[in-house]
């Protein structure tokens, strides 16, 4: 095989590479400046890797003997590391193991084919929806209409960009100026018919009614599709119990955690932790329900607000001092796994994100931990199966590198829009893409 000079190199620790066995796409760290000519490969040599900015190859294989080499550098201890695994398929062929048989994914030929879709808005105003989602509904119109989809939205919110229909291409065919109410978004599904259903671009309020629908099984009566993340794995998300079991298969901790369905098995909960304790409602937007309590009085005082809101409360360990992170990644059902952008609180844990300042990037992490929750989040990603995008948060103790994961979003956040404009990636057309099954 022959080499040729590039003209400008493939140089950086952020070269998209993919591995032709599988189709997936991994980050690599480059620093070469000649590449393999894959036309001028013997008959028994097969391009393994490619460069998806270039098209260059990044890795070739035997047909076959046990032979296979990359251009990149799976090892390179500033990071990525998504690649690490080739040097376990290089030690089992040193041990003569046969390799691993890569296969694609079946899920990957599952194509959503819709051709009207109903969009559930961000609601009214207050706390936690309304104008902080309208940026991720606005950029899924957008995108679904690229696909010259029929876009049925329901928002009852007159001031939003999302609603308006003077943005030509932008703008749905029709809105419901309605309530987001699990009832009313049935009367709107059964009268429309739509083929699919889109509940991540209107924050909680529309993931409580996507789960309802689900429950209820009107969707399934109706045949129309959730798009993008299934609800099960909004479920996980959003039940303690369940998101801490899927965290504890993978090896990954929750920061300690209790469900309680009665102020009397709440102080029992906060008993096993140990006080101080926060104290959330469960499925509640913007942290609505939540506050420390010192000790069994307080928590029973703050138990009540939260039992007003929502029928479980959760009692959670108290982190107050740790760097609160957040890391938006978006998966497609390939499982190509990105994390777009990270970012950190301005103040510690314990003070709400809606009072505080969130740089993007990071400022103080030091390499080695701004890798280990991006790998981590890459990892809880994938395992818990998330369709478009999501945003993960971590407490980070600042005086080690220990960490432990606070929850999923397993939806476009407030954060998201922040991630965009400070990224220019655009997270919710980008995923509304992906749940299409691009």
């Amino acid at each position: 095989a022959s080499t040729y000079k590039m003209k400008y190199g493939n140089r950086g620790m952020n070269q998209p590479c993919i591995d032709l066995r599988t189709s997936k796409c991994y980050i690599t760290s480059q620093n070469h400046g000649f590449a393999v000519d894959s036309k001028t490969l013997p008959i028994d040599w097969k391009p393994l890797f490619l460069n998806a900015n270039d098209l260059s190859n990044e890795g070739i294989i035997h047909t076959s003997k046990p032979f296979f080499s990359v251009q990149f550098h799976p090892e390179a201890f500033g990071g990525p590391q998504d690649t690490a695994f080739l040097f376990r398929n290089f030690a089992d062929m040193l041990r003569g193991h046969n390799p691993e048989k890569v296969l694609l994914d079946p899920q990957i030929y599952d194509k959503a084919n819709v051709r009207k879709v109903l969009l559930v808005g961000s609601g009214g105003l207050s706390i936690g929806q309304a104008g902080e989602f309208d940026y991720s509904g606005s950029q899924a119109i957008k995108a679904l209409k690229e696909e010259n989809i029929e876009v049925i939205l329901i928002n009852p919110n007159i001031a939003t960009v999302q609603t308006s229909k003077k943005l030509g291409r932008a703008s749905p065919d029709k809105v419901y100026f309605l309530p987001i109410r699990a009832n009313v978004v049935e009367d709107i599904i059964a009268k429309e018919r739509p083929d699919g259903i889109i509940v991540s671009m209107g924050g909680q309020t529309a993931l409580n009614v996507g789960i309802e629908l689900w429950r209820n099984k009107v969707l399934e009566k109706y045949n129309c599709r959730v798009l993008g993340t299934s609800i099960e794995t909004i479920i996980a998300t959003e039940d303690r119990e369940i998101f801490s079991q899927r965290l504890k298969a993978i090896n990954e901790k929750l920061a300690l955690s209790y469900s309680a369905t009665s102020v009397d098995e709440a102080a029992a909960m906060a008993a096993k932790i140990g006080y101080p304790v926060l104290v959330r409602a469960a499925f509640a937007l913007g942290g609505l329900g939540s506050g420390f309590a010192d000790d069994e009085a307080k928590l029973r005082e703050q138990c009540e607000k939260a039992f007003a809101i929502s029928d479980q409360v959760l009692i959670d360990q108290d982190l107050r001092g740790w760097k609160e992170i957040e890391y938006e990644v978006v998966r497609d059902s390939r499982d190509n796994c990105v994390t777009v952008c990270n970012m950190e609180n301005f103040d510690p844990v314990g003070v709400h994100t809606g009072d505080s300042i969130v740089v993007a990037p990071s400022q103080t992490l030091s390499n080695r931990e701004y890798f280990n929750l991006r790998d981590t989040s890459i990892k809880v990603i994938r395992s818990l199966g998330i369709i478009g995008e999501c945003n993960i948060q971590y407490a980070l103790d600042p005086n080690s590198e220990e960490y432990c994961i606070i929850e999923v979003n397993a939806r476009l956040s407030r954060s998201s829009a922040l991630a965009s404009k400070a990224t220019g990636y655009p997270l919710a057309y980008v995923a509304t893409k992906l749940s299409l099954g691009h």
